[in-house]
């Protein structure tokens, strides 16, 4: 594992602190993770990076069908250790995928929120919405987009450490993953409170910071490292998720 944390991009120019320093003492996980020593370390490439001690990362995904105008969206919340906290997806309606990427945004938030985490730090691959979140001043909004912005800049406002950044396709794998994995087709919000198996490698892969490739996906031999180690620490009684 990388023990070498990198601290947040300025946050929001209307948040002005930023986050307490790495040595803070975080709560105690909500699970216990394999020891450090038993993971092994994988090369500082294109990777999900954890977050710093105390903080949680919540990364963010949609999935937009142009023919339809329906989008899939989801969202993966994870400690400094890697380990899952909660994740949701659904369907939605979209007329962009911008529009999408703001709303996963949007209910990561307000999840995040109502769940009581005030150290929070929320990635997406979507550079164009990190931007517009970030920097574009609203008055009045014009459109359903500038609402749902509008909507995103009041979340960071509040009173929590609550930083988003942009982050590339290969560190926002588990995400992307959770979006074609839907429980339903119902428009209502499913949290999972477990992930689903069919993400287990990848969350291993995103704990020992395994590159993932350009196109998005573990090749063969990854997948067959990732196999082994599961296994090895499914029979130590070690859990990663």
């Amino acid at each position: 594992m990388n023990p070498i944390f990198l601290p947040p991009p300025p946050p929001f120019s209307f948040i002005p602190f930023p986050p307490p320093s790495p040595t803070a003492v975080p709560p105690p996980p909500l699970y216990c993770p394999p020891p450090p020593h038993f993971l092994p370390t994988i090369s500082t490439g294109i990777h999900w990076n954890k977050p710093p001690p105390g903080f949680v990362k919540l990364n963010t995904d949609a999935s937009y069908k142009y023919n339809c105008q329906r989008s899939s969206i989801a969202g993966v919340c994870r400690d400094e250790d890697g380990i899952w906290m909660f994740g949701f997806s659904s369907r939605v309606q979209s007329g962009s995928s911008f529009e999408a990427e703001l709303v996963a945004v949007r209910e990561a938030l307000k999840l995040a929120w109502d769940k009581g985490l005030r150290r929070v730090i929320l990635e997406s691959d979507s550079e164009s919405v990190v931007n517009r979140i970030r920097n574009q001043t609203i008055r009045q909004p014009k459109n359903q987009m500038e609402e749902i912005i509008l909507e995103c800049q009041g979340y960071g406002s509040r009173a929590w450490s609550c930083f988003i950044q942009h982050t590339r396709r290969e560190g926002n794998f588990a995400a992307d993953a959770l979006t074609k994995k839907l429980a339903s087709e119902s428009f209502e919000l499913h949290v999972w409170n477990h992930p689903p198996e069919s993400l287990s490698l990848i969350l291993l892969a995103d704990m020992i910071g395994m590159d993932v490739p350009r196109h998005g996906a573990l090749d063969k031999n990854q997948i067959g490292q990732l196999k082994v180690l599961k296994r090895e620490l499914l029979a130590r009684n070690l859990h990663w998720h």
